[in-house]
């Protein structure tokens, strides 16, 4: 995990943890919920749709999925660099800093997937 430098290895275990804590959010709420739980709303933020509360995991599985390939892929993409270490170091934290701001991205849904199923509203814009 530190083979391609301090900074790297410490990016890597943001991303894992990113990766695996929505799905223990996720496992964490999705039992307190009724079996059917609103999955779109409409622009006035009423429900339009219900699906099983198991169908909450998707968001939390991919973004597990992602993280996981994403730092295969950073070390595969590092090992093809034979130039230097130092190269191997700089694709291999563009390849983790790209991960990590994705599974930013994909936690902020997880939370707002989860939150709105859970109050059984959507967020509205007031225009």
């Amino acid at each position: 995990m530190f083979r391609y430098g301090k900074r790297n290895g410490y990016l890597t275990i943001a991303l894992i943890a990113l990766a695996i804590v929505p799905i223990l959010i996720a496992l964490f709420v999705i039992p307190q919920m009724p079996d059917e739980v609103p999955m779109a709303f409409g622009t006035d933020g009423a429900p339009t749709r219900f699906a099983s509360r198991y169908q909450l995991l998707l968001v939390p599985g991919v973004a597990a999925l992602l993280g996981i390939v994403s730092v295969v892929l950073a070390r595969r993409q590092a090992e093809q660099e034979p130039a230097s270490g130092a190269v191997a170091q700089i694709v291999y934290f563009r390849h983790v800093r790209s991960a990590v701001l994705t599974e930013l991205l994909l936690f902020a849904c997880t939370i707002y997937i989860l939150v709105t199923a859970y109050l059984g509203t959507g967020f509205t814009l007031a225009f």
